[in-house]
Order: C-alpha cells, then sequence, then structure tokens
C-alpha cells in the first residue's frame, strides 16, 4: 500500500518540529554559562571537557557527624605489614596524589614537582607526590599531609581535584612468588605551594627530585600519568599559566 503525498508530508512533520526542538535546546544548552570562578579567569567552558570539579570542592559527602568520620586514630595510620601486603596484592587501593606547584622566583613561572620514586610500584620513575588515602581522610586532607611528608614543605594549599585514575602495575613493593602487581584509584589534587617555603625534603619514598614546567609541550618525555594530570590542568584553566 503506498502513502500519498500530502499524507507522507503530514506524517514527516511532527519529526521536523521534533529535530527542531532538540537543536534549540542544545543551543540554549551551549549558551547557558555558569558563573566564573574567581580563581585566575577560570573558564567554565573548560571545566565540563576537562572533567575537573568546582574550584574548593573535594567531593566529600558525610553521611553523619563530620568530626566523627574524619577522626584518624593510630591504628588506620599504620597497617600490621602481613595486612596491608594482602591489601596491596590481592584489593584495589586508594591513593593520592600531588600536583604540586610553585612560582619559580627567578623566571616567575609557574612549575610542579616531580620525584623520582625509589620502591615499586613506579620505581625509577618521575611521579606525582602521594600515597595511600587514609580512613577518615578527605582528598584535601590527604593532599596536604601526603606533600608536606612527602617533600618537607609545609606551606601548601589544596585547590581542587583534577580527575581519578586507575592504575594497574605488575610490581609492587609487597610482591610474593605467588602474586605480584597491585593496582590503585588515584585522585590528582592541584596543590600550591605558599610563600617562601622552597627547600624540599624528601622521605624514603623518593630519592630525587626536580622542578618541571606545566606546559605538556615542554615535557614530551614525562610519564603519561603525569602527562595526563598537566593536560587536565590545561583543560581546566588554559590561562593558569602560558601554554606554548
Amino acid at each position: 500500500e503506498t502513502v500519498s503525498p500530502s499524507l507522507s508530508s503530514c506524517l514527516l512533520l511532527p519529526c521536523k518540529l521534533l529535530a527542531l526542538k532538540q537543536r534549540n535546546d542544545i543551543e540554549n544548552c551551549k549558551t547557558h554559562q555558569r558563573p566564573q570562578s574567581t580563581h585566575s579567569n577560570h573558564n567554565h567552558n573548560h571545566l565540563s571537557s576537562a572533567g575537573a570539579v568546582v574550584e574548593g570542592e573535594d567531593l566529600s559527602l558525610f553521611y553523619g557527624d563530620e568530626t566523627q568520620l574524619t577522626t584518624i586514630t593510630d591504628d588506620r595510620k599504620f597497617l600490621p605489614k602481613d595486612l596491608y601486603g594482602s591489601l596491596v596484592r590481592d584489593a584495589v587501593v586508594c591513593c593520592l596524589d600531588t600536583l604540586l606547584v610553585r612560582t619559580n622566583a627567578t623566571t616567575g613561572q609557574k612549575e610542579c614537582l616531580l620525584v623520582e620514586r625509589s620502591t615499586e610500584p613506579a620505581k625509577g620513575l618521575w611521579w606525582l607526590p602521594g600515597g595511600r588515602l587514609l580512613k577518615g581522610e578527605t582528598f584535601f586532607a590527604a593532599a596536604i599531609r601526603k606533600a608536606q611528608q612527602e617533600t618537607g614543605l609545609q606551606h601548601v594549599k589544596p585547590i581542587q581535584v583534577l580527575g581519578v585514575w586507575n592504575t594497574f602495575f605488575p610490581y609492587s613493593h609487597w610482591d610474593t612468588a605467588q602474586s605480584k602487581g597491585t593496582q590503585t584509584v588515584n585522585p590528582i589534587v592541584l596543590v600550591e605551594l605558599q610563600g617562601d617555603d622552597v627547600e624540599v625534603k624528601l622521605d624514603a619514598t623518593s630519592e630525587n627530585f626536580k622542578w618541571v614546567s606545566l606546559d605538556p609541550k615542554l615535557n614530551p618525555t614525562a610519564d603519561k600519568y603525569v602527562l595526563q594530570a598537566l593536560l587536565r590542568l590545561r583543560a581546566w584553566n588554559p590561562n593558569y599559566i602560558q601554554y606554548s
């Protein structure tokens, strides 16, 4: 059975109207702008493409008394070796790393700190300072603690969570003959160094350190994890530094 041209036009008209409405809705969404952050000409158009959260928020949600839930006891800081070794080998460990930024006093350029890891996983790689997230610890609290413990830099300020990565390693510090490797889930927090506190004092997890440009194009040999952090920073705020 064939459909007459006039009837066919009547059937297509609602579809055309729906498509036109959808296009208009998309255009309206594109033109809707969120309020701008006060941080360095932050452009929220890049927020969605970066996947980073709003500046100053660390993604914490508390179902109960915040003080009680964020109290960290000593037994949470120092787990028994057998227990922690088993967790590293047989479970996913939540860690936190920091993109620690300073302003070079000589050049006036912003740089980030990389450390050469002395143990597995990622032994020998130039990496971001960080480590295990403790139960009861917010991302920002962990960022402050790890920056201070691993670099000796005390005056630091967490700015925002740049993103979360899921990393898989073939080796760990806790390998056995039967089980090797580990998997970690890592939020990366942008942390800024405050004042003139610039003397780096590494802990035992790192052997060396260096300050490098935040521009991904100037770090072609950077580890892919570090490069991801730099790219996310640039996408979040293209004006954070003068990119090449």
